[in-house]
């Protein structure tokens, strides 16, 4: 006989559930999702039906009533620990249809972008190891990250860089220099952070999802590299990648610990990818000029990018029309989210929240 119970993820529990909560500034803490968990006689959880959506805002189609330029503006808004890569996925798309190549400062400028994001966004996530003193020195990094971001555009959450042909803006005098500090806390963090799971022991086993099932649910980036699948697309060399990419060890296990492992991995790989870009940023333009009102050419048009969480594609249908006629999103947090009843299955109640923090995902992300 099983006995059925409903957990919300975050700190803004739905009526009739029980909260599970991974930290008051994780990035699951906003809630709305919801999973209705069937458990045996013995505790144990047989079935997972994860519930996401509450939050639908009908983004997708919110881009096909804006003009090219415009759609961009709501494009960081999907993934707010990394608004870069929601930015780039609707931009490289039209620039690719529009066989439009942005200057090269704008590029090395636009990887810098992408992957302090990348740091932003694991950093956030990886909260849920930090224990002790190592919690407010990670904070702090994330919130220096979006200093930083704040000091470029005005803006510490939405940046609203990218454009159609380059970027809004240059870089203020002294910026690149000021990434220094850090990225030094950010690597002195990282190396915490390996500490702290080196300590624990109830990750390993925990939740596998072997290539196989990685390839079932879509799922890629950290995810799949924990499992030995490596899809990542830097190392196709999109923006400036064919320069500075540097691919984080791959593991085989598959479960919570090698997924966490990877995450840590990645934040270090970024940073000497970031500090490399520094050194290698061409002077320039970082715009190209551009008529005023913009045609994207008829036809489908798609890009992939290597968003944290892993592969986000964006899918452009133009009639050669100033506005898209359909934009179709494939979102990292989505596919994590749809394998997260599975990688539940087999585990107990006391492990739900290790399991969750294993799977990142941002409600805006999994907005479909």
């Amino acid at each position: 006989m099983h006995n059925f119970r409903r957990f919300s993820i975050g700190e803004l529990p739905s009526s009739g559930s029980q909260s599970i909560s991974l930290g008051h500034r994780h990035p699951t803490s906003t809630g709305i999702v919801t999973v209705d968990v069937a458990f045996d006689d013995d505790g144990v959880i047989r079935n997972a039906d994860v519930t996401n959506g509450y939050g639908h805002r009908g983004a997708e189609k919110l881009f096909e009533v804006r003009d090219y330029r415009s759609m961009i503006m709501l494009a960081d808004r999907h993934d707010w620990q990394a608004a870069a890569s929601g930015e780039l996925s609707l931009t490289l798309t039209a620039e690719s249809a529009m066989r439009l190549t942005p200057t090269p400062r704008a590029s090395m400028l636009r990887t810098i972008l992408a992957e302090l994001a990348r740091v932003h966004s694991h950093l956030a996530f990886l909260s849920y190891l930090a224990d002790g003193e190592v919690t407010p020195r990670l904070w702090h990094v994330v919130d220096d990250i979006r200093n930083r971001v704040l000091a470029w555009a005005g803006n510490r959450v939405h940046p609203m860089l990218n454009r159609i042909g380059g970027l809004a803006s240059d870089v203020p005098d002294g910026w690149l220099g000021s990434l220094e500090d850090p990225l030094d806390d950010a690597a002195r963090v990282s190396a915490d952070l390996r500490a702290c799971l080196a300590r624990e022991t109830r990750f390993r086993g925990l939740a596998v999802l072997d290539r196989e099932r990685c390839l079932g649910y879509g799922l890629s980036g950290p995810v799949g590299r924990a499992a030995g699948l490596d899809l990542d697309r830097r190392a196709t060399g999109y923006l400036a990648y064919a320069e500075l990419f540097r691919p984080a060890e791959v593991r085989l296990a598959g479960d919570a610990q090698a997924r966490f492992e990877v995450l840590i991995d990645e934040v270090g790989t970024s940073i000497d990818m970031i500090r490399m870009a520094c050194s290698l940023v061409p002077a320039g333009e970082v715009s190209t000029r551009l008529s005023r009102r913009l045609k994207v050419p008829e036809g489908e048009h798609t890009v992939d990018i290597e968003a944290p969480w892993g592969i986000a594609s964006c899918l452009m249908v133009s009639r050669g029309g100033s506005t898209p006629w359909r934009v179709a999103l494939r979102t990292p947090s989505l596919s994590n989210l749809s394998a997260l009843g599975v990688a539940l299955t087999g585990t107990t109640e006391e492990r739900i929240p290790d399991v969750v923090a294993s799977l990142g995902y941002t409600i805006g992300d999994a907005d479909k």
